[in-house]
């Protein structure tokens, strides 16, 4: 079930996933993403990679965003990141992953033992390896240091360099969905750029600790 709070009524941009088995599903079919590559420039549409056939187009978009800050890479992380995969068209889709830089995790609990971003995006870069080799080059990982990161740059920003701010989704887990929809309210009112789907995760403690309580035990 859907935790208490998490259901959005009257907002087209947030759609709510159900994911509880995709973390299995892309890695049995990570081979069938690349040998269905031919196929998807032959005409079909939609994605191979989640599911036993394809994700249709509508569901698919061209420049994915994820942001966190990734300490220990629990369960939680890892289904973030792989139906932030899951979620990017093939061959030409582009993912965006952002860490949050160290000097904004202070207020954090248990903050001292967070890693560095260093280590943090290393964690980041091994499991996305693994998980999706062949997507290695439509994937770029960066440190962010802000509230929004570079979906709430404005186009002309030189905040994140090298980084245009054409994103059309936003994977995030039910506890951000209120910065999420802060974030395209952002979007639409001050930089006038339409707002982000945003892709929402169901709770991830029942699978697994939170970073906060695998920081206290690290502390203990």
């Amino acid at each position: 079930d859907w935790p208490d709070g998490a259901e959005v009524t009257g907002d087209p941009n947030v759609v709510f996933l159900e994911d509880e088995d995709a973390f299995e599903k892309i890695r049995s079919n990570n081979n069938a993403a690349s040998n269905n590559r031919e196929e998807d420039k032959s005409g079909l549409t939609g994605s191979p990679i989640i599911g036993g056939t394809a994700i249709p187009a509508t569901s698919l978009y061209s420049s994915v965003c994820v942001g966190g800050t990734f300490d220990g890479m629990h369960y939680g992380h890892r289904k973030l990141l792989t139906l932030a995969i899951s979620s990017v068209q093939p061959i030409s889709g582009r993912l965006l992953i952002g860490v949050t830089r160290d000097e904004m995790l202070t207020h954090k609990a248990f903050a001292d033992r967070i890693p560095p971003l260093e280590e943090r995006m290393a964690g980041v870069l091994e499991f996305i390896g693994n998980l999706a080799p062949g997507m290695k080059n439509r994937i770029r990982c960066v440190p962010i240091s802000d509230e929004y990161g570079p979906p709430g740059q404005p186009p002309e920003s030189e905040s994140y360099p090298g980084l245009q701010n054409d994103f059309d989704a936003l994977v995030l887990s039910h506890e951000t969905l209120p910065t999420g929809r802060k974030l395209n309210r952002y979007r639409e009112d001050t930089l006038g750029i339409p707002p982000l789907k945003l892709l929402c995760t169901q709770r991830t403690e029942p699978h697994g600790m939170s970073s906060t309580a695998l920081r206290r035990i690290r502390s203990s």
